[in-house]
């Protein structure tokens, strides 16, 4: 009798609820940790995601946290509790267990090799994902996916999961990729091996760079973004200088038209920093805007638009501003934009 595969979903927000749901279609064996009153619920009424008005209801295994070796680990949570979350379910992890980290911004695993991860001061500060884990194992995820959850803990998902993994060295055991890959498309995740997930990252992260952090502090929507003048000079703004680092790395990007398209087509649908913003959590500032700041200094590009704009984050009472205090803040950003 063929062992079960057994995939760990770490965290129960947005897109821990949809992988959990989409993967328990398949023939894996999966567990969802949570804490506190997310636990509870999602352990007495398991999980739903209403993909497109297709309502999948699903009872993985829950828990607090996992007590036993995974074959493969999504590690859904924000970027800042990354380490936390890896350390605390240290006892999923063997040699072999694949770990995915689903995370937006820089991911700690970019400037891997076969012999380490390379300088990640901001992304890992303690060393605890480079203790607890080998670049061999890691993959690169990129998920474009919009999910939010609603009040009942139900997850909305108004686009078809398309989920790129990637190697981060060499090295890695292909078959166990695939097998895991195989799983992925039983669950409806549409998957593929890409061969150079950095670029995959990079395209993904230059608009969540140009959009995230303004869409928190005004509040915006994507669309909006894309459709007001004031809003996406700056969302290109940035995105120049984004870009201008990136092209210093040896990559490239598609260009601002591009950017403006995707944000007026993804609709009303808020950032997930807003998304945070709106509820009083920390922000990921330090994967989407700082890290790449740093490096982008350390080749010697400086980014004016983007430290003005983590100014005003920095300086608010609160954020997102209030309607009345939006047209001061894009007076101040818009200047520096123009100049930039």
């Amino acid at each position: 009798m063929t062992t079960p595969y057994k995939i760990g979903v770490i965290g129960a927000g947005n897109i821990g609820t949809a992988m959990a749901a989409l993967l328990s279609q398949s023939d894996a064996k999966v567990w969802l940790t949570a804490r506190g009153a997310r636990l509870e619920q999602i352990t007495q009424d398991g999980v739903q995601l209403n993909d497109r008005g297709k309502v999948i209801a699903a009872r993985p295994k829950t828990c607090a946290q996992l007590s036993e070796p995974m074959d493969a680990l999504f590690v859904c949570v924000k970027s800042q509790s990354l380490a936390s979350a890896i350390k605390l379910n240290k006892a999923a992890i063997t040699p072999d267990t694949l770990v995915i980290p689903m995370v937006n911004g820089l991911p700690f695993w970019f400037y891997a090799d076969d012999t380490g991860f390379g300088a990640a001061s901001l992304l890992d500060p303690d060393g605890g994902l480079a203790e607890l884990l080998t670049p061999q194992q890691v993959l690169g995820a990129v998920l474009l996916m919009t999910v939010q959850t609603d009040a009942s803990g139900q997850a909305q998902s108004s686009n078809t999961p398309t989920l790129s993994l990637g190697t981060v060295c060499a090295g890695v055991d292909l078959s166990h990729v695939e097998a895991l890959i195989a799983l992925l498309e039983q669950g409806d995740v549409r998957t593929d091996l890409h061969p150079n997930i950095r670029q995959k990252v990079l395209v993904k992260l230059l608009a969540n760079f140009a959009t995230n952090p303004l869409s928190a502090l005004t509040g915006a929507m994507l669309d909006e973004i894309g459709k007001t003048p004031a809003l996406c000079d700056i969302a290109t703004a940035l995105a120049d200088e984004f870009r201008d680092w990136v092209t210093a790395e040896g990559y490239e990007l598609p260009p601002n038209p591009w950017l403006t398209d995707l944000l007026i087509d993804a609709g009303a649908f808020p950032t997930s920093m807003l998304q945070d913003a709106l509820a009083g959590k920390p922000l990921e500032l330090d994967a989407i805007c700082r890290a790449p700041m740093v490096f982008a200094q350390a080749k010697g590009k400086d980014m004016p638009v983007l430290q003005a704009l983590l100014d005003l984050i920095q300086t608010a009472d609160s954020i997102p501003l209030s309607l009345a205090q939006v047209p001061a803040a894009l007076k101040t950003l818009r200047p520096v934009a123009t100049t930039a």
